[in-house]
């Protein structure tokens, strides 16, 4: 018996330059959504780190008080509680004189109430009114 050999040949595919410049088109554009979507929902470290920082509650005791004061993230503004029994006695916000409220630091008997793109507002203590403004 004589087998015969057959050698198998595989097509050849021939790409138009067209064809190919649309696919090439069509991988550049997915490799582009997969970024945009990738660059969207990755975690990214700084603006972790800018929004940990941002100091939002003060302890503020004299002889007569005893005071929480906290920036409200929802408002931005500061409110103040009692810290005894955590009922919450005022708020301040704009119509006071306050900036959108980003964050509070305590300098002494003066609290400063730093806002997005305004300059710091000093609030003498316990007073809570808008004294000084820095930067003018």
């Amino acid at each position: 018996m004589d087998p015969q050999i057959t050698l198998r040949r595989w097509p050849v595919v021939a790409w138009s330059p067209g064809c190919y410049l649309r696919g090439m088109a069509r991988a550049a554009l997915l490799l582009a959504l997969a970024a945009a979507v990738l660059g969207w929902c990755w975690p990214v470290a700084d603006r972790a780190a800018a929004t940990r920082s941002t100091p939002s509650l003060v302890h503020w005791q004299d002889a007569a008080h005893d005071w929480l004061l906290v920036v409200d993230p929802a408002t931005r503004e500061l409110v103040v509680y009692d810290a005894v029994d955590g009922r919450p006695l005022q708020r301040l916000g704009a119509d006071d004189g306050l900036p959108e409220v980003q964050s509070i630091a305590r300098q002494g008997s003066w609290l400063q109430v730093t806002g997005k793109q305004h300059p710091p507002v000093r609030l003498r203590l316990p007073q809570l009114q808008a004294v000084a403004a820095r930067g003018h």
